[in-house]
């Protein structure tokens, strides 16, 4: 496991970087990637889709609960989610949830995450970095409280979210994200392949199949199906 993060954030982190056909840089053009213009042109059906599920606020999974051993982001349980897809993996029971958001990121298989992530009333995460730099993070605002009271924060660098507006940016820079209002912020939540030339598009694919193996992911599935079960039972 050591040696695997050592060749990701050593060799190939700095290599995607260099290499990036978008260049290294913190904040990006969320247009460069065709599905936002999809996700802004459908906001509308979007945004139900993802104010009905918050309506669950209580029962969607606790991050902690799923990635454990980053329970230090979090300042409390108040960060949660709903999963459409998580390192390519699709879960389709929550899919039915949003047919228009999982038609949309279906038809881009660099979309490799894709989730609702909800932080809750005057709660914030704490400053961290992404593990792997072959990925750029897109966010949706879409249920968004307050006027500049929910920031997220690149670097020091600030952006307000706002409900139909898109922001791209690069999670391997020091990054934390606050709440303060009384209500949840709610957003779509998307890691997409960094584009990269050759043979550094390969690399990144197979950093990508090989992360599949790691105990991070595997463990973190099989919690997600743990909470699957308590959250369908429910609805039955």
């Amino acid at each position: 496991m050591q040696v695997k993060k050592l060749l990701c954030e050593r060799v190939f982190g700095k290599a995607f970087h260099k290499h990036s056909l978008l260049g290294d840089k913190k904040f990006f053009d969320p247009f460069v990637f065709p599905v936002a213009k999809e996700l802004k042109d459908n906001f509308e059906e979007v945004q139900k889709e993802i104010t009905d599920i918050l309506k669950n606020y209580d029962d969607l999974v606790v991050f902690q609960d799923v990635s454990p051993n980053q329970a230090y982001i979090p300042k409390d349980d108040g960060w949660r989610m709903f999963f459409f897809k998580a390192m390519g993996v699709r879960f389709k029971r929550n899919e039915r949830f949003a047919p228009k958001i999982t038609e949309i990121i279906s038809k881009y298989k660099d979309i490799q995450s894709a989730y609702i992530s909800v932080l809750g009333p005057k709660s914030y995460l704490n400053p961290h970095k992404g593990p792997w730099s072959g990925i750029l993070r897109m966010h949706l605002g879409a249920v968004v409280p307050g006027h500049n009271e929910c920031t997220l924060l690149v670097e020091q660098e600030p952006y307000h979210w706002k409900e139909g507006e898109l922001v791209l940016f690069d999670d391997t820079f020091d990054h934390m994200a606050i709440n303060n209002t009384d209500q949840p912020r709610a957003i779509l939540f998307l890691d997409i392949m960094r584009p990269l030339p050759q043979p550094w598009k390969f690399f990144n694919w197979l950093n990508r199949w090989f992360s599949l193996t790691s105990p991070y992911i595997i463990g973190g599935y099989f919690r997600h199906k743990k909470w699957e079960e308590r959250f369908y039972s429910k609805w039955k």
